[in-house]
């Protein structure tokens, strides 16, 4: 035995297996790894969105990262983030609607053809919630009840509506939308028109619909089995032909206030509207509560894409620049998306 082994540690003094462990990190357990793994998939778009705009802000200072230019890219996409959220229904519940970009032109071609000729803005808006109305059950009717693809059906309806707005307006321009109209969209609260706030309420209505009351659940449960969810007592074909009807009805109250904000109405900018919902919805279902489409993530993800989109046109790209960026978003949104359903099934 040495001659260490036999000296007694004195008062105070550690014994081996007490002595002090040098300083360093804990290791990360399986439990943690699974924690940061998650917000990192909560929350990786929305660090992405705030890390392009900072890079743009410096690259750009004189013209990006200006007041004018914020406010211009936030009411741009005013429109869009209420297509994107009416989208949110149907594809909660399983299903795709193409018609949102036609409900909304026909329904602004009514408004300006009415409001032009002397009838109120009352009048229009119950027209246009009748077309919605009549819309959504169309497609809800052939989809659930007949048993046709949604893609197809809603394909075939956005393109009559397109020629429905064609129709109503004549093949022209309508400019001149009354005063009326154009308050409703463009009446300023903070800095921003009404059409934008209606917009953020919506998300938040959204929000806590589909996070924090039954239905939002049932639309969920519906689009991830509807065997399931009919063994469970639920009225799957009610809720999917519901699901149909609101979206159609959100988009058709859209077309008001396009009208109101452009303060024309084209019959042909229905093309315009269709990418943009679409990939911001798919690539919001990547965000916030993964796996599921959401409202939370969708204006993230629209915001996301209106920088970029910005951003490298006011570094010199050309116009089509947009066009590349939308739809190549659109195609890795929809792989995102898939992957990170598959994910979350798996935990």
């Amino acid at each position: 035995m040495s001659p260490e082994a036999d000296v007694a540690p004195g008062p105070g003094e550690a014994t081996p297996d007490q002595a002090p462990q040098p300083v360093g990190h804990a290791p990360l357990t399986p439990e943690r790894r699974r924690q940061l793994l998650r917000y990192a998939e909560q929350y990786g778009l929305l660090v992405v969105l705030i890390f392009a705009f900072v890079v743009f802000s410096l690259l750009l200072p004189q013209t990006f990262a200006t007041e004018g230019n914020m406010r211009a890219m936030i009411n741009s996409q005013a429109i869009i983030l209420l297509l994107a959220l009416a989208e949110t229904f149907p594809l909660r519940s399983g299903e795709f609607d193409l018609s949102i970009a036609g409900v909304m032109t026909a329904a602004g071609a009514i408004t300006a053809i009415l409001t032009v000729n002397g009838f109120g803005l009352p009048v229009a808006l119950l027209t246009v919630a009748l077309l919605g109305l009549v819309v959504g059950l169309i497609n809800g009717l052939l989809v659930v009840r007949v048993g046709i693809n949604s893609f197809i059906v809603t394909l075939g309806i956005s393109t009559a509506l397109g020629g429905l707005a064609f129709a109503i307006t004549g093949s022209r321009i309508i400019p001149n939308i009354p005063a009326d109209v154009l308050a409703l969209s463009r009446t300023q609260i903070l800095g921003f028109p009404l059409v934008v706030w209606i917009g953020w309420v919506f998300v938040v209505v959204l929000w806590y619909l589909y996070e924090r009351t039954p239905l939002g659940r049932f639309l969920l449960f519906v689009g991830g089995s509807r065997e399931s969810a009919r063994l469970a007592g639920l009225r799957v074909d009610r809720i999917r032909i519901g699901a149909f009807i609101t979206c159609s009805m959100i988009a058709a109250l859209t077309g008001v206030l396009f009208a109101g904000s452009v303060g024309q109405l084209d019959p042909s900018v229905a093309g315009q509207f269709l990418l943009q919902p679409f990939a911001a919805v798919f690539l919001g279902a990547t965000a916030i509560t993964v796996g599921r489409f959401n409202a939370l993530g969708t204006i993230i993800a629209l915001y996301l894409l209106t920088i970029f989109v910005t951003g490298l046109q006011l570094l010199g790209a050309d116009p089509w620049v947009s066009n590349v960026f939308n739809g190549v978003a659109l195609v890795l949104a929809v792989t995102f998306a898939r992957l990170a359903a598959r994910l979350n099934a798996r935990t």
